[in-house]
């Protein structure tokens, strides 16, 4: 039992990832419902017209899905998918004081005041994802029109830009996770209050 507690310890000191264990079951299936639905509609024009050709013309699916994200697109869809991950968790969970104390409306938190489990870890992470697929994404432009001092493999760049978007899919469940752990923990709370003021009202029924 101390060598569960102690493994459960270690693994809420993961970076991004730690705090999963300590979520509820209902945050689990509500953020898997959310990435799934995100994950389906962003992904449409990637998987749509591929199953249209297949079943009218019998090309193979995973090649034609494969020649529409051989450009780098996965690079796009995962800078697309963080921003509003930094949108979110600074603008609902960020702090700014002025001077005299008082919270400060409209201006950007700085990253150690977000209220939020791994706050400056998910900006952070944001911003090099961007960072990383604005680069990688011009890389494979330039790959394909010009004459690179360094001539990257397509496919080795294919499968990274692969990897970076299931990665951030993962921040996007996380963030997902947390903030309905931090929705429902109110609504917990007032649930038990509830309760107590029943019992206490009905004490000598």
């Amino acid at each position: 039992m101390n060598f569960i507690r102690w493994l459960r310890w270690v693994v809420t000191k993961i970076p991004i990832y730690g705090q999963l264990v300590n979520s509820s079951g209902a945050s689990f299936r509500a953020a898997i419902n959310d990435l799934f639905i995100t994950t389906l509609f962003s992904l449409l024009p990637l998987w749509f017209y591929p199953i249209i050709v297949t079943f009218s013309f019998g090309a193979p699916f995973w090649s034609t899905v494969k020649s529409f994200v051989s450009g780098g697109e996965f690079f796009i869809y995962s800078a697309a998918l963080v921003g509003p991950l930094i949108y979110a968790i600074t603008k609902n969970y960020g702090e700014e004081e002025d001077r005299n104390g008082a919270r400060a409306d409209g201006v950007f938190p700085k990253i150690l005041s977000i209220q939020f489990p791994y706050g400056a870890w998910f900006v952070l992470v944001s911003i090099l994802v961007c960072c990383f697929a604005a680069i990688f994404f011009g890389i494979m432009r330039a790959n394909s029109s010009a004459n690179l001092p360094i001539q990257p493999e397509e496919e080795t760049l294919f499968f990274v830009s692969g990897g970076l978007y299931v990665f951030t899919l993962s921040c996007f469940f996380c963030v997902s996770v947390y903030r309905l752990n931090l929705e429902n923990t109110p609504r917990e709370f007032g649930r038990d209050t509830r309760n107590l003021m029943d019992q206490w009202e009905h004490r000598h029924d």
